[in-house]
């Protein structure tokens, strides 16, 4: 219960040396070894557009989120739990579903929940 706690109240600050999310913004969340991409998105018009359908990541993954803002590189690490996104930073984690909803006010943020919804091997329905 505190966990949860923290990660609301962690979950209004934005990321840390990203203080905003232009248009054109970029998005993935990928495996450490840069290898697989989960989740691939541009911001536009305020919202989250995938790029290519998203690929459930394993329960408890470590993953690592990238933003690229111009051309700027953001790296953040992260953790998979009940199929959300937590990210890892100095002051604690965050959920990643939570910051891009709340304190970038991006829309179509459910496309963040496929991987809570969806079991490997279903068909994706929008």
């Amino acid at each position: 219960m505190v966990g949860l706690l923290l990660t609301a109240v962690l979950a209004l600050a934005p990321l840390p040396g990203l203080p905003a999310l232009p248009d054109g913004t970029e998005v993935r969340v990928v495996s450490p070894d840069l290898r697989i991409v989960y989740l691939l998105g541009r911001v536009e018009r305020g919202a989250l557009r995938l790029g290519a359908r998203p690929i459930r990541p394993p329960e408890n993954a470590s993953v690592r989120l990238i933003v690229k803002v111009g051309r700027d590189l953001h790296v953040y690490e992260g953790r998979v739990l009940a199929g959300e996104v937590f990210l890892i930073l100095d002051d604690g984690i965050v959920s990643l579903r939570e910051t891009f909803a709340r304190v970038y006010h991006l829309r179509n943020i459910q496309t963040l929940e496929l991987w809570k919804e969806r079991r490997e091997g279903e068909p994706h329905t929008p």
